[in-house]
C-alpha cells in the first residue's frame, strides 16, 4: 500500500520537478541577461527578497487552494468562486504592501551602506521597480497558480505536489522578467 503510494506520488511529481530545474536554468539565464540593467546597487539589494516574496505568496496561494480542494471549499468546476477569489485578492493585497516595504528596506540598505547618497528620486525608483516587478509578477502567477490547481486537482493529481514547486519555479522566472521590464519603465519615465 504505502510502496504503491510513493511510487505514484514519484510518477507525477517527478516529472513536475524536472519542469521546474529546466524553469529555474531559464530564470537563472534570464537575470544573466539583464546583469547591466540591474547594475544599480539598490536593484541588486531588492532581487532575493522580490524573489522570495513572489514564491512565499505563491505557495502559500497553492497551499490554500490544494486544501480548499481537498476539504471541498473550493468547487473545481467553479473557477472563480468565492473562496479563490477571496485568497486571490489576499495574495495581491500582501503582494502589494511587502513589495513597498521591499522598495523602503532597499533604498535603506543602499543608504546605510554608503552604495548610493540619500536622495528622494532614488527612493521612487527603487519602490517603483519594487512594486512594479512585485505586482506584475503576481499578477501573472495568480492566474496560473489557480488554473495548476484546479486543473491538476481535475486530472486526479495532488495540487499540493504539483502547484507549488511549478510556482515557485515560475514565480523566479516571471519576478525576475517583472523587475526587468519594471527598470526598463522608471527609466523611460525618468528619461535615463
Amino acid at each position: 500500500m504505502v510502496r504503491s503510494q510513493v511510487s505514484e506520488i514519484v510518477r507525477y511529481a517527478l516529472p513536475v520537478l524536472l519542469i521546474c530545474a529546466v524553469i529555474q536554468i531559464g530564470g537563472g539565464s534570464v537575470l544573466g541577461g539583464f546583469k547591466e540593467s540591474f547594475s544599480l546597487a539598490g536593484v541588486l539589494v531588492m532581487i532575493p527578497p522580490l524573489l522570495a516574496l513572489r514564491g512565499n505568496i505563491g505557495g502559500a496561494l497553492a497551499s490554500r487552494l490544494g486544501t480548499g480542494l481537498h476539504q471541498g471549499m473550493i468547487d473545481p468546476e467553479d473557477v472563480w468562486g468565492e473562496e479563490v477569489k477571496i485568497n486571490v485578492g489576499a495574495s495581491l493585497f500582501l503582494t502589494f504592501f511587502a513589495s513597498i516595504l521591499i522598495g523602503l528596506l532597499g533604498f535603506a540598505v543602499t543608504v546605510l551602506s554608503g552604495l548610493q547618497p540619500f536622495s528622494y528620486p532614488l527612493l521612487l525608483y527603487l519602490v517603483t521597480i519594487a512594486l512594479t516587478g512585485g505586482m506584475l509578477s503576481s499578477i501573472g502567477l495568480v492566474g496560473l497558480t489557480v488554473f495548476i490547481a484546479i486543473f491538476s486537482y481535475r486530472w486526479g493529481w495532488d495540487p499540493d505536489n504539483v502547484t507549488s514547486p511549478l510556482i515557485a519555479s515560475l514565480g523566479d522566472f516571471f519576478t525576475i522578467v517583472s523587475i526587468y521590464i519594471g527598470v526598463l519603465v522608471v527609466n523611460i519615465l525618468a528619461g535615463l
